[in-house]
């Protein structure tokens, strides 16, 4: 049973390793696609890895570069969000995501925040959750090395900085903790779309003869609160709220 069990186990590595080894396949031959301009046929490659389970934020962001050079501009900014959205520190994501919203046509003016809530949300986005989970794992091994370091040493002075480094550290894991709890609970309950159709009409409530309060078009990002049959309830960055139709967005 044993003998099986390792056999099973060596099977499933090699099994692994050769679809790795396809999946870099796959991406170099897109890169190479991309590289030539042929950005539909790059596109059709990085996604054929998407869609068997695989994604990397790299991958988002190679999808993105090519729906831009189409010209496709809701598509390039729905891939650079969810390229963001997995490595949310990256300079030429943020840059090129920038680059994008500038050639939309809805430009809004964000609702200023208390300036601490602002400074505690600028800090829990420089990481994804996953990234402040290894800092956090980071910070406990070095708390613990620190104090064991404390208590088998001797010398006094060594003491007190082992101490201080633990401290500093168990501080510093809370606070790591602190904003991976919070940056998951954003990735999971607060969820965004792109607005893909040329113009939607947003209405007062769930229903096409209700008030139109204002209108969005391609490529705005709009927070989802809500959802009535084929109506989602949604908020733009200035703070106004509305009905939309679902068919007019892709989620984040």
């Amino acid at each position: 049973m044993k003998k099986l069990s390792v056999i099973s186990f060596v099977l499933i590595f090699l099994f692994n390793i050769t679809n790795a080894k396809d999946y870099n396949q796959i991406f170099n031959k897109a890169n190479e696609l991309y590289a030539k301009g042929n950005y539909s046929e790059a596109i059709e490659n990085y996604k054929s890895i998407i869609k068997d389970g695989y994604e990397s934020a790299e991958i988002y962001f190679n999808i993105a570069n090519s729906y831009y050079k189409l010209k496709k501009i809701p598509e390039s900014i729905l891939y650079y969000e969810r390229a963001r959205k997995i490595a949310p520190e990256d300079e030429d994501i943020n840059f090129n995501l920038k680059i994008a919203n500038l050639r939309i046509v809805d430009k809004f003016e964000v609702v200023p925040k208390f300036f601490i809530t602002e400074w505690i949300e600028s800090i829990r986005d420089m990481y994804s959750s996953e990234g402040w989970a290894k800092i956090l794992i980071a910070l406990i091994w070095i708390t613990f090395l620190s104090l064991i370091g404390f208590m088998i040493s001797w010398n006094i002075l060594i003491k007190r900085l082992l101490f201080f480094i633990a401290l500093g550290s168990l501080i510093l894991s809370l606070t790591s903790g602190f904003f991976a709890i919070q940056k998951q609970k954003n990735e999971k309950y607060q969820q965004s779309a792109i607005i893909f159709s040329p113009r939607v009409d947003v209405r007062s409530s769930p229903d096409d003869k209700s008030t139109v309060l204002f209108i969005l078009h391609e490529g705005t990002k709009v927070e989802l609160l809500d959802s009535v049959g084929e109506w989602t309830k949604i908020r733009i960055p200035r703070g106004d709220v509305g009905w939309i139709d679902k068919n007019a967005i892709e989620i984040i």
